[in-house]
């Protein structure tokens, strides 16, 4: 079962098209493609941060004849970027103004669109609907560092 962030735009008009749903949990394509994974969803900052480390662990490996430096530095941009990529993503659209609205566990996507669609009120006098039981955490801002999940596991 995965954790997926619920994130919607400033100034929502359509919450069905527009509420972006991510997952947080391990990614190969973020593992296996880190660079492109960074540039595709966005993250230019980090991208071009992650390029210029790379480029000082090069000049530093050839200076002090670490040969190994370069090939260490992109293992570990690897598997932060594989293992925490979705938080740091979630983390960059907060801080552009997209508010966290929830984090849910589910199986899949689509289940975790049906519960989170399935608790919002279809009016506001309406009581909220779902699932018994579904899973729906409204997160606080506590994380540590992104290593530990919303429900105190990873």
């Amino acid at each position: 079962m995965a954790i997926y962030y619920v994130l919607t735009p400033p100034g929502m008009t359509n919450p069905e098209k527009q509420t972006l749903f991510i997952r947080d949990g391990f990614s190969w394509l973020a593992f296996l493609f880190p660079l492109p994974w960074l540039l595709v969803r966005k993250l230019w900052l980090l991208a071009g941060l992650s390029v210029v480390l790379y480029l000082i662990a090069v000049l530093v490996a050839e200076y002090w004849g670490l040969d190994g430096l370069p090939v260490a530095y992109t293992v570990i941009l690897c598997l932060w970027t594989g293992l925490e990529g979705g938080h740091v993503r979630t983390t960059w659209l907060q801080r552009k103004g997209w508010d966290l609205k929830a984090n849910i566990a589910a199986d899949s996507i689509d289940e975790a669109e049906a519960v989170y669609f399935g608790n919002m009120p279809e009016t506001s006098a309406a009581p909220a609907r779902g699932f018994p039981g579904s899973p729906v955490h409204h997160p606080s801002h506590t994380v540590a560092l992104g290593l530990i999940g919303p429900y105190g596991s990873r």
